[in-house]
């Protein structure tokens, strides 16, 4: 019976050194594994890392563009006004001078009417009529160029008010993009 126990122990000394040898084998393969998933996660956080600092790199980038397109906007804008100002100006002193143009040759041809009427008669009634046909003609032109005017300054608001949205909308989107950039930070 001791043999057989002898035997038996044996066996079971020989079944036991074999799981030992695959749990050692096992314990390898995991060790492998782990080694293996640690290498891919710092390529990943490598990766990471790179894509962050590219990303911010790319916002300051879009940042520094928005402020130049906001200043080019805004001088653009300024230059506009004075541009339409000095222009605004010019059509006036030119309204003004021909009007003024107008009435002296209407002054002028009134006292050559009258003078012709005085010594003519007849002729100088037509004369008359031609002056203030000449004057009626200058006057029409003239409420011509001012309704123009006012369309033009009524566009140039609605042109100017326009812009003044877009610019707030610029400096409102560039304020987002900071505050979102110093979160991020």
């Amino acid at each position: 019976m001791l043999e057989e126990l002898g035997a038996r122990f044996d066996l079971v000394i020989e079944a036991v050194s074999g799981y030992g040898g695959r749990l050692d084998a096992l314990r390898q393969e995991l060790i492998g594994q782990f080694a293996e998933v640690g290498s891919q996660i710092r390529f990943l956080s490598d990766q990471i890392g790179e894509n962050r600092g590219g990303l911010a790199a790319m916002r300051a980038d879009l940042g520094a563009e928005m402020v130049r397109l906001g200043e080019t906007l805004g001088r653009t804008r300024v230059e506009f006004r004075e541009w339409f100002g000095a222009t605004e100006n010019a059509l006036r002193q030119e309204i003004a001078a021909r009007a003024a143009e107008a009435r002296e040759h209407s002054e002028a041809l009134a006292a050559k009417t009258a003078e012709r009427t005085a010594t003519s008669g007849n002729g100088a009634a037509e004369s008359a009529g031609a002056g203030d046909a000449a004057a009626s003609k200058i006057n029409a032109e003239l409420a011509k160029t001012n309704k123009a005017l006012q369309t033009l300054m009524r566009k140039f608001e609605r042109f100017d008010d326009r812009i003044t949205v877009q610019s707030k909308d610029q400096d409102q989107r560039i304020r987002k993009l900071e505050q979102k950039k110093r979160r991020a930070s």
